[in-house]
């Protein structure tokens, strides 16, 4: 495996145990709680038609020393967030670290509804967990990760000041910065005929250092505590002392952004 941070927006400035998050719908939580996998899914299966088109990406690989042998369907990525806010936007760093310290706390409500419309999760792991476990479980696959820049339109058609092409991947616009993204992206040596690549985890309370719970949908509150409760059950281990502990600290907690929901775990009324 080779590891490359993306050479235009290396990470090489962040901390080894800066945090990254992923929203997790419904769905892929419980693929995460069966399988204990992480996922890499084609980027022409994601969402955003730009991905890879913006600079021609897919028609370039073929005139690349380091792409020529590969198509489009050879890309996969996973995609988490650094949950961070903009200096310049609040008038002093009291307030920039209380922005991010809420980000944190509560989740982004655009990340929310994009990702987890009809309930879901926030995990929260470390850089350097999610690398050392790629780098110990990866082979013959070149990994490129790194921060997301987020360009106005009014540069869309310039000439990228780099010339990696793999560059490209680490560029979107401008209209989805909230999601302050660190991308990782996978390219297998060798063709495989699949739609995702996964990643074993070999402790999953291990990787994860917390799971923050979708706020409360309307009417649909008992979803929110019932993925609170299987989330919880990952804690309880009776080799470990506690539950719902990790380091001193709650594991799992549900987010408060739309109103105060019971972490009590227990019987509900279908609200």
């Amino acid at each position: 495996m080779v590891i490359s941070p993306c050479l235009l927006h290396a990470d090489k400035d962040l901390p080894s145990e800066t945090p990254i998050y992923k929203y997790l719908s419904v769905e892929a939580f419980l693929y995460l709680l069966e399988f204990r996998r992480i996922t890499f899914s084609r980027i022409t299966n994601w969402p955003d038609a730009y991905e890879g088109a913006r600079f021609e990406f897919f028609r370039k690989i073929k005139n690349s020393n380091q792409f020529a042998d590969k198509e489009k369907n050879d890309f996969y990525g996973s995609c988490w967030s650094l949950q961070t806010e903009e200096l310049c936007l609040y008038d002093n760093a009291g307030e920039h670290k209380n922005a991010i310290n809420e980000l944190q706390k509560n989740g982004s409500a655009s990340m929310w509804e994009s990702y987890c419309k009809n309930g879901g999760v926030r995990v929260k792991t470390t850089l350097v967990k999610m690398n050392s476990l790629l780098e110990a479980k990866l082979d013959k696959i070149n990994m490129f990760r790194g921060k997301v820049y987020y360009e106005p339109e009014s540069s869309w058609n310039k000439t990228i000041k780099s010339n990696e092409l793999i560059n490209t991947l680490f560029m979107k616009r401008v209209s989805f910065r909230h999601e302050a993204e660190y991308r990782y992206i996978l390219v297998p040596q060798a063709k495989i005929n699949k739609s995702i690549i996964t990643v074993e985890l070999n402790d999953i309370f291990d990787f994860i250092e917390e799971i923050l719970i979708c706020p409360a949908i309307s009417t649909k509150k008992w979803v929110t505590r019932t993925l609170y409760n299987m989330a919880v059950g990952i804690s309880v281990d009776p080799n470990r002392p506690g539950t719902n502990l990790k380091n001193g600290k709650q594991f799992c907690k549900i987010s408060q952004l739309y109103g105060l929901i019971s972490e009590t775990i227990g019987h509900y009324d279908m609200d």
